[in-house]
């Protein structure tokens, strides 16, 4: 089959929809944009690695993101590549997030990580679906411990 052009574009769409519904909070929106089962490596960043029923991604990502109030990605310098029915977006990523309840300073309420990020899409009757994402930590600022940090603020414990 013939890639072309509009491909392309369709792909980089997808890979846009997903960082803006995650910073949305529209967890079905980004469950639209998933193939039925996702193969994910978020570089120990985030509680899922591996094959990922689409639920089961939604349910966490809900868990994991939707406390924080503050979320921002930025994707950069996206490079895709179609061929046939699948694609590949290789970008670089850089991940705010904010929660003003971790206390009084920047460096236990934020966290920036930095990443070279490779999605892979396959098409499908219902349009592109995002079915692995590869993510490869580079730096990172603020606090490391955030996401621990959240679940403990979230139970109550010290």
């Amino acid at each position: 089959m013939k890639t072309s052009a509009v491909d392309g574009f369709d792909v980089l769409n997808v890979v846009g929809e997903y960082f803006q519904f995650c910073d949305a909070k529209d967890w079905d929106g980004m469950r639209s944009l998933w193939a039925d089962v996702v193969t994910v490596d978020y570089a120990g960043v985030f509680p899922l690695e591996g094959q990922v029923e689409a639920e089961t991604l939604k349910r966490t990502m809900a868990e994991v993101i939707g406390p924080i109030p503050l979320t921002q990605h930025m994707v950069t310098s996206p490079v895709v590549a179609v061929d046939g029915d699948t694609a590949t977006v290789r970008c670089h990523l850089e991940a705010l997030h904010h929660h003003p309840g971790l206390g009084e300073d920047e460096r236990s309420t934020d966290w920036t990580l930095y990443a070279r990020d490779v999605i892979g899409l396959d098409r499908t009757p219902g349009g592109w679906k995002v079915s692995s994402e590869n993510l490869t930590l580079v730096h990172q600022t603020g606090n490391r411990d955030f996401v621990s940090d959240l679940t403990r603020l979230a139970t109550g414990r010290s």
